[in-house]
């Protein structure tokens, strides 16, 4: 059966439709849980050039993201005394970016990687792909995959999952290094990251799971572990 990404598990009867005056879920029947941001997961997959220590750390310092959304285009035809009337024409993507906040850290960890990450396929100096390395130019070499998850509040349940391919990084942040004696703020870091598909649904989701799954597990064995020690006797 061909695949459709947004029709997997439709059905409202979980809903409960008994209050639509008041448009307010629970309480009598069932309870509906809200979608509520701020629960992410974004997994880095950069380039071997790169090293997958560094996707781990990206997803450590990622404070937020925003991803594009699908748009029809309406084509519009005229008629006689200037009738109109439209059909759905191309659907794509607002654009082809999705954008993360990342947190930098002394020796600018974060500058390094994007830096470096660039420097793959347009060395800033040079104006060339890396001189120090083969085929450099080679998509394999400079582009890699990103995984993004939303989930409710347990950080467990995926709401919603997307994958990019074909990843890249649209600039080095240097812009954020100016400074000023009467403001000592953190410095945090927007960058777009270009991408060639985004890629939803079941399996998408079932992916992202089983990230989100082993990184709370870990995060969870890890609380518990420094507890332990913190609370020991001996």
């Amino acid at each position: 059966m061909p695949i459709n990404p947004f029709i997997n598990n439709l059905g409202f009867n979980k809903y409960n439709y008994s209050d639509r005056m008041r448009r307010m879920f629970g309480g009598e029947k069932t309870f509906i849980d809200p979608y509520t941001t701020g629960y992410h997961f974004v997994y880095f997959f950069p380039p071997d050039t790169i090293g997958q220590e560094v996707g781990q750390f990206l997803t450590t310092v990622c404070q937020s993201v925003t991803i594009p959304n699908y748009t029809v285009q309406a084509i519009e035809y005229t008629g006689l005394n200037g009738m109109k009337w439209e059909v759905p024409g191309l659907v794509t993507l607002n654009q082809q970016t999705f954008d993360c906040t990342f947190t930098e850290m002394a020796g600018l960890p974060i500058t390094q990687i994007m830096g470096r990450w660039v420097t793959i396929f347009r060395n800033v100096l040079y104006g060339i792909s890396d001189p120090s390395a083969q085929n450099t130019y080679s998509q394999g070499a400079y582009k890699g995959k990103a995984v993004y998850a939303t989930t409710l509040p347990d950080g467990l349940t995926v709401q919603f999952a997307a994958v990019f391919t074909g990843v890249f990084p649209l600039s080095i942040p240097t812009d954020k290094f100016g400074s000023d004696v009467t403001n000592h703020d953190k410095v945090e870091h927007s960058i777009s990251f270009s991408f060639d598909q985004m890629l939803t649904g079941t399996a998408a989701e079932s992916y992202a799971r089983t990230l989100v799954q082993s990184t709370r597990s870990a995060g969870i064995t890890l609380s518990d572990n420094i507890y332990a020690q913190e609370t020991s006797s001996n």
